[in-house]
């Protein structure tokens, strides 16, 4: 029974491989681009980046630093498009995350707290979650405004 389970999974395994490499190397993809969209494209040992100005079915013309460049089908062997930014989203979901954790470990931290010297004590629930809350909000905003996000993403290789 194993044996078939495991004979199962890696056929799954292959069919998933052969899928992902035939999507890319279909020029299609590429004719699918929109006008002005920031492609990257590697032609032999060069990349170059700019924006799509047109497409056929045997070239792709690009405006790079350099102007208007048109590259052939069979020179082009890859092409990736970059992917939105999403800086803020992670900022605010940063924000939120960082802000509900840090009132949760500061209202646990004033609860438990019944000392009679230190740096917490006298710090109650209320207080314990507003310090908690403040600290959280900002280290939340700061590590999610800095999470990398858009990346490029190959939708063509010979």
């Amino acid at each position: 029974m194993f044996k078939h389970i495991r004979a199962a999974a890696v056929f799954f395994a292959f069919a998933l491989v052969l899928t992902a490499q035939s999507s890319a190397q279909n020029w299609n993809n590429v004719k699918a681009l929109s006008v002005g969209t920031s492609v990257r494209i590697s032609v032999g040992s060069r990349i170059v980046a700019g924006q799509v100005q047109r497409v056929t079915d045997d070239s792709l013309v690009v405006d790079s630093g350099k102007g208007q460049e048109m590259f052939t089908r069979q020179e082009v062997m890859r092409v990736s498009t970059k992917t939105k930014s999403h800086r803020l989203r992670n900022t605010l979901l940063g924000l939120g995350i960082g802000t509900g954790v840090g009132i949760g470990i500061g209202v646990g931290v004033g609860h438990a707290n019944d000392c009679s010297s230190g740096f917490l004590c006298g710090l109650n629930t209320a207080a314990g979650g507003a310090l908690g809350g403040a600290i959280g909000l900002v280290g939340g905003t700061v590590i999610g405004a800095v999470i990398p996000t858009g990346s490029w993403h190959e939708v063509y290789k010979r």
